[in-house]
């Protein structure tokens, strides 16, 4: 069965160009459709209803280059045979042909603009299509149906970490934020929040798309950014789109860093990196943590352009408050209180001491203790935000 994203990728490329467009498979057998745009062409009509492409079709193509072109081609028009002007491009991943993209041009080229982001856009579909299912896979462990996790062996087993790709609003690092309107909104209807320069708010990218990135609001672009620098990959990684995020699977292993930043540079955007996970049966989660990690990046440039999930402080209890990081003090009550004076009364240890009637020395004792429990850095003042945080959570929590 195809993969839905490559329907989806299809979908999205034939009505940005306005023109209908098929899949074949290297035999010629149509796997996937968009609807039709402009005059009906009886060749492609045939083509769906059959899944397959007559032998004089095939011959008049053939005749053009399609059997050895590596390049995008035009095949005229046959009238005899009832046959628009059509564009081929061959459906290439490392170096070996996947299929075809055939883009029905009855009403006239395309422009090199839609050509160019057709091209664009193969490259992700042949990913897609070379990845024997693997995407669809992925995206339907995601959404948690179990027959597909029962087979989902092409995926191998084993830790696994996700990594997510969002494209972003452009502009430089200033940070304006509406705080008091974030939560209750604004009176134009928008969402207070966090808008980096003077670009437009929203998950979109500036640009015309012309290197390859994405194209503003457009899931499509976003994916066939990823899918172009994906096949240059020896063996890619699964990946799909999802919620306007490029996913990845990756081995537990693998230097999901260096990949992320050359994703997130390519498609202009920012990039999430889940913690490692023992395997499928916690991919959702591994999901939710790096889609988080991406939010977090946009929410705080500080993070840099690709955030990991356990790095996160206070944006993990935002994310997930069950990611609680006190759970190593519940068998350590007084660490519990002295953290809280500690913060409450901003650092001051002479102040924390006073109050808890201990001597400077134990005071510093207890609070490497908490450092070591709790995994957090109390000089760190995201980490510090993080415990206050869940200490007044969990005090809120208790009543």
């Amino acid at each position: 069965m195809i993969a839905h994203d490559v329907q989806d990728l299809l979908d999205s490329l034939a009505m940005a160009v306005g023109r209908g467009m098929a899949v074949d498979d290297p035999e010629g057998r149509v796997v996937a459709h968009s609807v039709h745009y402009g005059e009906v062409d009886q060749v492609r009509a045939q083509a769906i209803l059959s899944r397959s492409v007559p032998a004089e079709v095939e011959a008049w193509q053939e005749a053009h280059g399609v059997a050895t072109t590596r390049e995008p081609v035009r095949i005229p028009a046959n009238p005899a045979l009832g046959m628009a002007a059509r564009l081929c491009v061959p459906l290439l991943h490392r170096d070996r042909r996947v299929g075809f993209l055939w883009v029905i041009e009855g009403d006239g080229p395309l422009s090199s603009e839609e050509e160019a982001r057709t091209v664009r856009e193969a490259a992700a579909i042949a990913a897609l299509l070379d990845g024997g299912g693997s995407s669809h896979t992925l995206r339907s462990l995601l959404n948690g149906e179990i027959a597909v996790r029962r087979a989902a062996g092409i995926l191998g087993e084993g830790p696994l970490r996700v990594l997510a790709v969002r494209v972003l609003a452009g502009g430089g690092d200033v940070v304006r934020g509406d705080v008091a309107g974030g939560a209750a909104g604004r009176s134009d209807g928008s969402r207070g929040g966090i808008v980096r320069g003077d670009g437009p708010r929203g998950d979109v990218a500036p640009g015309d798309g012309s290197r390859g990135d994405a194209v503003p609001g457009d899931p499509g672009g976003l994916a066939g950014a990823v899918g172009d620098e994906l096949s240059r990959m020896r063996r890619p990684p699964a990946f799909t789109v999802v919620d306007r995020h490029a996913v990845l699977l990756l081995n537990g292993g693998e230097d999901a860093s260096a990949l992320g930043e050359s994703l997130a540079a390519r498609a202009g955007g920012l990039a999430g990196i889940s913690a490692v996970h023992p395997g499928l049966g916690s991919l959702r989660k591994a999901y939710g943590e790096a889609v988080a990690a991406a939010r977090a990046a946009a929410a705080e440039p500080a993070l840099g352009p690709v955030a990991r999930w356990p790095e996160l402080g206070v944006y993990r209890l935002l994310a997930e408050p069950t990611a609680y990081p006190l759970g190593p003090l519940r068998e350590h009550p007084a660490l519990a209180v002295t953290l809280e004076t500690y913060l409450d009364h901003g650092g001051d240890a002479q102040e924390t001491a006073r109050l808890l009637h201990l001597h400077r020395t134990s005071l510093y004792y207890r609070l490497a203790r908490i450092e070591e429990l709790t995994g957090r850095s109390l000089k760190d003042g995201t980490q510090r935000l993080e415990l206050h945080l869940a200490l007044k959570l969990a005090r809120w929590n208790a009543v």
